[in-house]
């Protein structure tokens, strides 16, 4: 892949794009969850976002989420608006120093029923990608294992984008079976891949920066 291509494709621009805008939209699905309890009242700032009557026996746990407004429609009315301003933002601001505010819808999201794996995507990616965007240490011939972990990328991107139909899929189908992992799946898909897909994104592009 030549230079241009190489910065119409930017590994990172490209991972940043995906993890917030996963993260939105898992946000928006809590949001959406909670506008459909229209008329509910949360004791505590403590929700969940689908209305089950034991969380702990289903595997999203009923998608629990912390708000500071006790009324669930309000939250989801609020986290569905937040979601949708993140889509915009990123689309609109990508590269521009606006963009360093990011994090602060994050917060946001975290604070008006947005969950909390959505919030920790998204702060991962976007202050990953703010710290590293204009790095420029090309210097060091890349190792081999570094090069495994560049070649990587594109396949770490793919398990997140297949993991999350696969897992209501899996949910529906299998529910016994989908609670059992969801620790595991937890650990690794949601807080361990989105970390390996920005380094292996910031890794090709340092290893294609050294080849050129």
């Amino acid at each position: 892949m030549g230079r241009y291509d190489f910065k119409a494709c930017n590994p990172m621009k490209i991972s940043r794009f995906v993890l917030v805008l996963y993260s939105a939209m898992i946000g928006c699905i809590h949001g959406i969850g909670e506008i459909l309890q229209a008329g509910s009242k949360s004791n505590s700032l403590l929700i969940h976002a689908i209305d089950v009557a034991n969380p702990d026996e289903i595997w999203h746990a009923g998608l629990p989420a912390f708000s500071i407004i006790p009324d669930l429609m309000i939250t989801g009315i609020i986290t569905v608006l937040i979601s949708i301003a993140i889509v915009v933002f990123t689309i609109l601001w990508i590269e521009r120093d606006y963009y360093k505010v990011l994090p602060i819808f994050f917060i946001l999201l975290f604070l008006f029923g947005g969950g909390f794996v959505p919030p920790l995507i998204g702060m991962i990616s976007s202050t990953f990608y703010i710290i590293k965007r204009k790095s420029n240490r090309h210097n060091k011939q890349p190792s081999l294992s570094r090069k495994l972990i560049a070649t990587s990328w594109i396949y770490l991107i793919s398990v997140l984008l297949i993991w999350f139909p696969i897992s209501w899929i899996m949910g529906w189908f299998f529910p016994t079976f989908r609670l059992k992992i969801s620790p595991v799946t937890f650990i690794m898909l949601d807080i361990v891949l989105p970390v390996l897909i920005l380094v292996s994104a910031k890794i090709k592009i340092n290893t294609v920066a050294c080849n050129e």
